[in-house]
C-alpha cells in the first residue's frame, strides 16, 4: 500500500492544490494529513473544505488546537497580532469547520503506521531534525508501529532506527 502524508498547510490553498495535483499523478492508495491545516494563511476555510471533500483522515496540530483552546504563551509584542490572526481565522472558518478540526484525533493509526503532529503526548513539542536516534526512539518507540510520521518542524526527513522508521512531513504551506 502506498500512503502519502502531508501537513502544515496553514491556510495556503494554492500550495495544497499543487500538492493535490501531484498526488493525482502519483496515485497513492491513501492520503493522510498531520494537522495545522488552517491557521496562519489566507484561505483556511477552503483548505479545510478541500481536505474534507477528499475524505483525507488525519490528526490535529497545535495551530488547530489554538483555535478552540486559545493561544499558547507568546511574547507580549506578538500577542495582539496572534490574537487578531486567531479571531480572523475563526470568523473565516465558522463553527462547523472548527468542530470538524476539533474532532480530529491527536494520533491517527493504520496498521503499522502512526501519524501525529508532534509527539504522542503533545501537539506543541516535537524532537528537532537534529534529534539523536535515541531521542527519536524514546519519543516514538513505544507506539507499537514500524513507521511513525510527524510534522510540526516544516523540515522533512526520514530516519531508520532499528525496525522503526521515523519521518517528518515537512510543510505544504
Amino acid at each position: 500500500m502506498r500512503i502519502a502524508v502531508l501537513s502544515d498547510v496553514h491556510g495556503n490553498l494554492r500550495a495544497l492544490e499543487a500538492v493535490t495535483d501531484d498526488l493525482r499523478r502519483q496515485a497513492p492508495d491513501l492520503v493522510v494529513h498531520g494537522g495545522d491545516l488552517a491557521l496562519n494563511g489566507p484561505r483556511p476555510a477552503e483548505v479545510v473544505d478541500h481536505i474534507r471533500e477528499l475524505g483525507w483522515p488525519g490528526a490535529r496540530g497545535n495551530a488547530d488546537e489554538l483555535l478552540w483552546a486559545g493561544l499558547a504563551p507568546v511574547p507580549a509584542a506578538e500577542r495582539e497580532f496572534a490574537q487578531a490572526l486567531r479571531q480572523a481565522t475563526l470568523r473565516l472558518l465558522g463553527p462547523d469547520r472548527v468542530q470538524w478540526l476539533r474532532q480530529l484525533p491527536r494520533l491517527w493509526r493504520h496498521e503499522d503506521l502512526v501519524v501525529m503532529h508532534a509527539s504522542p503526548t503533545t501537539v506543541e513539542e516535537a524532537p528537532p531534525v537534529e534529534a539523536t536516534d535515541r531521542q527519536l526512539a524514546e519519543t516514538y518507540g513505544g507506539l507499537d508501529a514500524r513507521l511513525v510520521v510527524y510534522a510540526h518542524l516544516h523540515r522533512p526527513f526520514v530516519r531508520r532506527i532499528g525496525s522503526l522508521t521515523v519521518a517528518n512531513t515537512g510543510s505544504v504551506g
